[in-house]
C-alpha cells in the first residue's frame, strides 16, 4: 500500500504546488489555469495505475460514497493528500518568499463562493466516477485524465473568479496552511479553508447520489451496464438535464465574469460532459443536436425526441 500512498502525495503535491506557482509568479494569467489543468491530467495519466490518481479528498469521498474505494483506505488518502497540499503551499511560499489568501473575490459573498465551489467540486467527482470508474468505462477507455483534467478548465475561467477555483480540500488547506510559513496565526490562516472544505464535500456526495441515478446498474453488484443508449428513460433525461445545465452555467458564468479565455471553458465543460455521459443519453445537451439526430433516422422515436427536448412526464 506504501506505493499508492507516495502516488497521491506526488500527484497532490505537484498539483497544489502548480497552483500555487501560477498564482504567485508573473506569468500569462490567460494560460494560469490551463496550466493547473494539464498537470492534473498529467499526474493522472502518470499515476492512476497504482492509486487510482484521486490528489483530492473530495474525489476519495465520492468514490467511496459509490462503493468504488473503502472508506478506511479513504481515509488513508485524504490524510496523505492534505499533508501533500501542505507540503506544497510551504513549498511555493518558501521558493517565492510570499503567499496569497484565500478568500472569495472582491464583491462576492461567503454564500456564492460556496455554491461555486460546491457544484464545480460536483462536476469534477461526477466526471471522474463516469469516466474511470463506472462499469460503462473503467478500464476501457484512454480520454479519462484528458476528460477529468479539463473539468478544471471549465470551472477554473468559468467560477474562478468568485472563489478561487479551489474544487479540492487539499487546494483549499494548502493554499491557507501555507501562510504559517509567513508567520500568520493559526487560526485565522485557516479562516476560508474551514468553509470551502465542507461545501466542496457536499458536492462529492451529490456527485455520487446523481452518479447513481444516472447509472443505475451501479447499485447492483451482479448487473452489467446496458449497451450504450439501452439506459431507462430516467436515467436519460437526467443525463440531459445535467450536461446541458453545466454547459449553459459555464456560458453565463463566463461571460459575466469577463473570463480571458471563455471559448475554451465553455468548450472543456461540453467536452467533459459528452465524455461522461455519451455513453448514457447521447449527450445531446441542445434541442437542435436532437431534432438533427431524429431527422437523421438515428434510432430516435418521437416520443423520445419530445422527451429530450422539452419537459416530458
Amino acid at each position: 500500500m506504501v506505493k499508492e500512498y507516495i502516488a497521491e502525495f506526488v500527484g497532490t503535491f505537484v498539483l497544489v504546488f502548480t497552483v500555487g506557482c501560477n498564482v504567485l509568479s508573473a506569468g500569462s494569467p490567460v494560460w494560469a489555469v490551463t496550466s493547473i489543468a494539464l498537470s492534473l491530467m498529467v499526474g493522472i495519466y502518470a499515476l492512476g495505475g497504482v492509486s487510482g490518481a484521486n490528489f483530492n479528498p473530495a474525489v476519495s469521498l465520492a468514490l467511496a460514497c459509490s462503493g468504488k474505494l473503502e472508506f478506511k483506505q479513504m481515509g488513508f488518502y485524504m490524510g496523505v493528500q492534505l499533508a501533500a497540499g501542505l507540503c506544497a503551499g510551504l513549498s511555493y511560499g518558501a521558493l517565492f518568499g510570499r503567499v496569497f489568501d484565500l478568500q472569495p473575490a472582491a464583491g462576492f459573498s461567503w454564500l456564492r463562493a460556496g455554491l461555486a465551489e460546491m457544484i464545480y467540486t460536483w462536476m469534477l467527482c461526477f466526471v471522474v466516477l463516469n469516466v474511470a470508474c463506472s462499469k460503462m468505462h473503467a478500464g476501457k477507455n484512454q480520454f479519462y485524465g484528458m476528460a477529468i483534467g479539463f473539468v478544471v478548465i471549465a470551472g477554473g475561467y468559468g467560477a474562478g473568479h468568485i472563489s478561487g477555483g479551489c474544487f479540492n480540500p487539499a487546494v483549499a488547506l494548502g493554499i491557507d496552511l501555507a501562510s504559517l510559513g509567513q508567520g500568520v496565526p493559526l487560526m485565522k490562516s485557516i479562516g476560508w479553508s474551514a468553509f470551502y472544505i465542507p461545501c466542496e464535500f457536499v458536492g462529492a456526495i451529490i456527485a455520487s447520489i446523481l452518479f447513481g441515478a444516472c447509472r443505475p446498474e451501479e447499485g447492483n453488484t451482479r448487473q452489467e451496464a446496458p449497451a450504450p443508449g439501452d439506459y431507462p428513460l430516467s436515467s436519460r433525461l437526467l443525463s440531459e438535464f445535467l450536461g446541458t445545465y453545466m454547459l449553459v452555467l459555464t456560458v453565463g458564468l463566463n461571460v459575466l465574469g469577463g473570463s480571458p479565455a471563455p471559448v475554451w471553458s465553455i468548450a472543456a465543460s461540453l467536452m467533459c460532459m459528452i465524455y461522461a455521459l455519451g455513453t448514457c443519453s447521447g449527450a445531446h445537451f441542445n434541442p437542435a443536436v436532437t431534432i438533427a439526430i431524429a431527422a437523421a433516422g438515428r434510432n430516435m422515436s418521437p416520443r423520445r425526441t419530445l422527451c429530450l427536448t422539452l419537459p416530458c412526464n
